[in-house]
């Protein structure tokens, strides 16, 4: 295919774009009540084509296809080197989209059933519900340490859950809601919809729980609840193997003493009694930081298989939360914590591993009128010249897309939604469209103007992505996969075995990609990868809400 395009669909006030990989040859737009009588007419649509650029993600030679004086809604037919594709501009193009992508989570719940009045044909038993008991260093057990910890999200493609993955998918949903709350207001249909609360606060609820029930009496959060190894690919609630729980460590628990306290503003409206439970437990989290000052990074014992998210340092996490905690309390403490590391830290960043990003957030848009001018002068410097980074990205590539030829890891999808985050809140800050736009672009690489021609989400587009490395939707005997999970996309950075024997070596970074579910490194989910998407979403769903 050499159109590449947004598959879901443009929306009839923002730039419209595609991607052009042939000569661009006889190429031109037609509405559809058009096209039938193009011979007799001649009519079609006024777009820009750009003069072609070679892509070094990619290896493709490119043309720009511009249609954004295009806005009347409705369905048309881009034509180019004898192929076509079928384009739609509507209102709210992004809003089924971006409600799939918060049912995402939904579908990712843990301890409980999935019944069919939620869940349609995805539904599934009670899972994951016995106590999890410790694991030593050594791999030794513990038997004395033994916890009831049921519930929250299975992490990504296997039955896992993981503090810190969850912290940060915490951050992204609940900056979102913070920030675009006109987004939220749909029924998504979960157990809890209608009960007053936006279904985002009562899906993040699910996971919070859990995560408290993590937190050990001294303030400690253990790292993750796993089996010894990753399961077959069997449903959820055929997973009988022992649980076991692992050390308490140093990001997990910073980064839960920052996702609890911006959890306590956001619920304090909702319910001030969770607010508090949550607050007194962000607190103790950090309190247990400040007594046990030596990091020791996080390894699995041996014999011991499943994810590690490891981390070299816990700094990010530690300003982030100081700047959370210093937001809902004015403490003094919590301040000077966070100048002491903001030097050190890289503010742009939102992932599991850097999550300094979400600790600029909370200055720049909750702490304004509480920082003195300068500091937070300088945070904006920062941010904004980040931002501008990864603008200059886009505009060097020949997708549009806020990644570098060698930015294609395990799970690319999530630096090129990171970026357009910032972005976004550049756009905010600021008020400069490019930002805007450039972001948008990013939301148009997840659903397929990308090098590969797949959307990534799951259920939506032409060309979806439909073997996801994701044991319910291999194990359920429903055809399509769970809807609204989002591909970690190319990596050829640390390609799986299955991959690398799959895919040629010399194929282009943007390229090494492969639909297929033994792929985990190209083609697993993660609560991570869905959750800065659907602050994407929301945004330009919300837009014009």
């Amino acid at each position: 295919m050499s159109i590449h395009y947004n598959q879901t669909g443009y929306d009839p006030r923002l730039p419209k774009k595609a991607v052009i990989t042939g000569n661009g040859l006889n190429c031109m737009i037609l509405n559809e009540r058009d096209i039938g009588a193009f011979q007799q007419t001649g009519k079609k649509i006024d777009f820009d084509l750009s003069e072609p650029v070679f892509d070094e993600a990619s290896g493709d030679t490119v043309r720009v296809l511009d249609f954004s004086a295009l806005s009347k809604p409705g369905k048309y037919f881009i034509f180019a080197d004898g192929e076509q594709a079928v384009i739609e501009i509507k209102e709210k193009p992004y809003h089924l989209l971006s409600n799939a992508l918060l049912k995402g989570f939904y579908f990712q719940r843990c301890g409980c059933e999935l019944p069919e009045k939620y869940a349609g044909p995805y539904r599934h038993g009670v899972c994951h519900v016995g106590k999890a008991v410790l694991v030593k260093n050594d791999g030794a057990i513990d038997s004395g340490t033994e916890i009831e910890c049921a519930g929250g999200w299975h992490d990504a493609g296997d039955y896992g859950r993981y503090i810190a993955p969850a912290a940060a998918a915490l951050g992204h949903l609940l900056y979102a809601y913070e920030l675009f709350p006109e987004a939220f207001k749909d029924n998504i249909n979960i157990p809890e919809s209608g009960n007053g609360v936006p279904d985002i606060l009562n899906e993040c609820r699910y996971e919070l729980e859990w995560m408290l029930k993590m937190q050990r009496a001294d303030g400690g959060l253990y790292h993750k609840v796993t089996t010894r190894y990753f399961s077959g690919f069997i449903m959820p609630e055929d997973d009988k193997d022992d649980l076991y729980l692992f050390r308490v460590t140093h990001c997990s628990t910073a980064g839960f003493a920052a996702s609890a306290a911006q959890a306590a503003r956001v619920y304090k409206n909702f319910d001030a009694a969770f607010a508090a439970k949550l607050l007194e437990a962000a607190k103790k989290a950090w309190d247990w930081m400040e007594a046990n000052p030596g990091f020791e990074a996080f390894t699995n014992p041996p014999e011991f298989r499943s994810g590690a998210y490891g981390d070299l340092s816990c700094e990010d996490e530690l300003f982030w939360a100081s700047a959370e905690l210093y937001s809902v309390t004015g403490e003094e403490r919590y301040l000077q914590a966070l100048k002491k590391r903001l030097d050190s830290v890289d503010i742009s960043e939102f992932g599991w591993r850097d999550t300094a990003g979400f600790g600029a957030l909370c200055c720049l848009f909750v702490l304004k009128e509480k920082l003195e001018e300068n500091l937070f002068s300088s945070i904006k410097e920062r941010f904004l010249c980040a931002a501008d980074s990864f603008l200059a990205l886009t505009k060097k590539s020949g997708y549009s897309t806020a990644l570098g030829a060698d930015g294609y890891v395990w799970g690319s999808i999530l630096p090129i939604l990171n970026n357009a985050i910032a972005m976004i809140c550049a756009c905010q800050l600021t008020g400069d469209k490019n930002y805007r736009n450039a972001a948008q672009s990013q939301l148009d690489y997840l659903l397929g103007m990308n090098a590969t021609g797949y959307s990534f989400v799951t259920g939506f587009g032409e060309r979806a992505f439909r073997f996801p490395h994701h044991r319910p939707s291999f194990a359920d005997g429903v055809d399509a996969p769970v809807p609204g999970l989002v591909s970690g996309g190319p990596n050829k950075r640390n390609p799986d075995m299955v991959t690398k024997a799959l895919i040629p070596p010399d194929t282009p970074a943007a390229k090494f990609y492969i639909d297929y579910t033994p792929t985990a490194s190209a083609n697993e989910i993660a609560i991570y990868w869905n959750s800065p998407a659907v602050f994407v979403a929301a945004y330009f769903d919300g837009m014009y809400a």
